[in-house]
């Protein structure tokens, strides 16, 4: 997940700058807006994990983040669009960060949970460092759109590992 933040993320501001001619305030206005986003919404989707499942949940945002970080430059043409498109990303980003963090802390025992909330944590660490060098050589290489159909990929990618691998907790682990 966090490798496909980075993608999209970190070249962000100079696309914004260069390819849609948005100053600082702009896009200081775009990552406001998009914080405001999270801190509204993180909370409700805790609340909403835990009445429909956490894997529903995060299945549902990786798709529709998937389809949005992909079109971002196709739909986005200047400062309001790119303030839209960033608010509904920081949404569905976070609808599917929140509830996988409470979905890993039922798969194992109380015991066990510090220890691995902090791999989690650690292997986030490293995959948004990881994604973050890697988009510099591709935005590089072959500009922002490249970069957002990698986070697109790497986003459905981690809808498919909780599809696949991750067991949605019973109701009395949820309770």
């Amino acid at each position: 997940m966090f490798f496909a933040v980075s993608h999209f993320v970190v070249y962000l501001p100079t696309w914004a700058e260069t390819d849609l001619d948005m100053g600082p305030r702009s896009i200081a206005l775009m990552f406001t807006v998009g914080g405001v986003a999270s801190v509204v919404f993180g909370p409700l989707a805790g609340k909403l994990s835990d009445r429909i499942g956490r894997r529903p949940l995060i299945l549902a945002s990786c798709i529709g983040a998937a389809v949005q970080l992909a079109l971002t430059t196709v739909l986005v043409h200047g400062a309001i669009t790119a303030s839209v498109m960033f608010f509904v990303a920081m949404i569905l980003l976070a609808m599917r960060l929140l509830p996988l963090q409470a979905l890993l802390s039922t798969l194992v025992p109380d015991t066990r949970r510090g220890a691995l909330m902090s791999l989690v944590v650690a292997l986030g660490q490293l995959g948004g460092a990881l994604g973050a060098a890697l988009a510099g050589w591709l935005f590089t290489e072959s500009g922002y759109a490249a970069c957002t159909i990698v986070a697109a990929v790497a986003i459905l990618t981690t809808g498919w590992i909780v599809w696949r691998e991750l067991p949605e907790p019973s109701a009395a682990d949820r309770a």
